[in-house]
């Protein structure tokens, strides 16, 4: 990511490695003797006016050792930075482990509430919030740790706050306003001078975000309602710094950046440790960012699929953005006619349009896909995972040749919920909150959760 170098000066200690790797244990007043004579012969010469740079080429065992403070594996499981001892030790890391062929150690930088870093792979780490002792807000700044990094990526190893606003036990139309709001708990990264990414809130384990590394320092805080003791708050986030041009990092316009061939991509405040959607299960309200992934060598499409994948009547799958499209039968929602996004609230079961969420997808296909085909539908709102030319009944796979493979995910400040919505209805197009899961849908208000993989060209 960016290489500087630690310099560690050896000289008997080098003689005795040999002499016991090698058990040369016959020639080693020799080779002290050659050693202290060619260190007598360099400052003779030295004092001859010779040039020192010369003098620095010469192959001696008294030469300076060097290595890149790379990124190392600490024996605490963490991530760390190779520097000498005593240099992990001013810059207040911990040793936790060696590296360099034990000339270094891996140092592991971990900062408190307040406190601040411009170390490489740093972390920041609570793993029980206390709303008694613990600060509030908790903000942590990072900064560059020199003028070549362009890029911090911010991983959230764990983090669980409270979950956003839901849908009441008993659905009212009220609760269209709020459902997806962070009221209690929120986490937000500053962009200084650019668009700060979304705030986001409840469980985001496994999330990651890109934002420019800021020559003012980038802060994350974290704002916890310490009168709501019903979550136990916990975070572990790891920041790690990446040059200007880093194939390792997104363009400007990506929040998260997948470099695998295949994986998965899920909306903040998804839980994907669970194997099955709750009813509970609520994305996030006033999103609009890129997910971006890199294209393998030798594809040229790419394809997504409900991680949770259900075609029967009441266990939802893992996709649900808006409402349905057309009446009582449960279908698929494309184009940018219907999924207009913008939100019309419901103040009864006949009234409200719940379509201002939506995924973008450049020329998105149903299979069987050809490079070719033009498809002006890009959009897909709706509670079925399908864009098949006659609206889909059921979840599917949707597929795209555009470069560089990109999804473009917005998400309003409202949901359209109806009040007790029963079975499914000729109202389907009008609220969010069908529960019976019709053939496999997902629920209108709780994200997705998708597998890509990429095809060859």
């Amino acid at each position: 990511v960016f290489i500087r170098h630690s310099s560690l000066l050896f000289s008997l200690t080098m003689i005795y490695r040999i002499t016991i790797e090698t058990k040369m244990f016959t020639f080693l007043p020799l080779l002290v003797l050659i050693l202290l004579g060619q260190g007598s012969s360099e400052s003779i010469k030295n004092k001859t006016g010779v040039d020192d740079s010369k003098q620095a080429k010469a192959l001696s065992v008294f030469n300076i050792v060097s290595f890149p403070n790379s990124a190392c594996g600490a024996t605490s499981g963490y991530n760390g930075t190779c520097y000498t001892a005593s240099e992990c030790t001013a810059l207040s890391g911990t040793a936790s482990g060696t590296c360099a062929s034990s000339f270094g150690v891996c140092c592991v930088f971990s900062i408190a509430c307040g406190a601040s870093s411009s170390q490489n792979n740093s972390y920041a780490i609570i793993t029980s919030y206390s709303v008694s002792s613990d600060s509030d807000p908790c903000t942590y700044t990072f900064c560059k740790a020199n003028s070549d990094v362009c890029k911090l990526r911010i991983d959230f190893d764990t983090m669980v706050l409270a979950d956003p606003e839901g849908i009441s036990s008993t659905a009212a139309y009220t609760d269209g306003p709020k459902v997806g709001d962070c009221a209690t708990d929120t986490l937000t990264v500053s962009n200084p001078g650019g668009s700060a990414p979304p705030i986001i809130c409840g469980t985001n384990t496994g999330q990651h975000m890109f934002v420019p590394a800021s020559d003012n320092c980038n802060k994350i805080n974290i704002d916890i309602d310490t009168g709501s003791t019903g979550t136990t708050r916990k975070w572990q986030i790891k920041i790690s710094q990446f040059k200007c041009g880093d194939a390792m990092s997104p363009g400007q316009d990506c929040l998260q950046y997948h470099t695998a061939q295949t994986g998965t991509i899920a909306s903040f405040n998804w839980d994907i440790s669970s194997t099955t959607v709750s009813t509970s299960q609520y994305h996030l309200s006033n999103q609009d960012y890129n997910i971006c992934i890199r294209r393998a060598r030798k594809k040229c499409e790419i394809c997504y699929t409900p991680k949770i994948y259900s075609i029967t009547t009441g266990i939802a799958s893992s996709y649900g953005v808006g409402s349905s499209s057309v009446a009582a039968t449960q279908t698929a929602s494309i184009s940018v006619a219907t999924c207009t996004g913008v939100t019309t609230q419901a103040t009864s079961t006949s009234t409200g349009l719940g379509v201002g969420d939506f995924l973008e997808i450049g020329n998105s296909q149903a299979p069987p896909t050809t490079a070719g085909t033009v498809n002006a539908n890009s959009r897909i709102c709706g509670v079925l995972w399908n864009v098949a030319s006659i609206a889909g009944t059921t979840q599917s796979t949707v597929c795209s040749f555009v470069k560089p493979f990109k999804i473009l995910v917005h998400f309003d400040e409202d949901e359209a919920i109806h009040a007790n919505p029963g079975t499914a209805t000729a109202n389907l197009d009008k609220g969010e909150n069908d529960p019976l899961a019709t053939t496999g849908a997902g629920y209108g208000y709780s994200g997705f959760w998708l597998t890509y993989f990429q095809n060859e060209c």
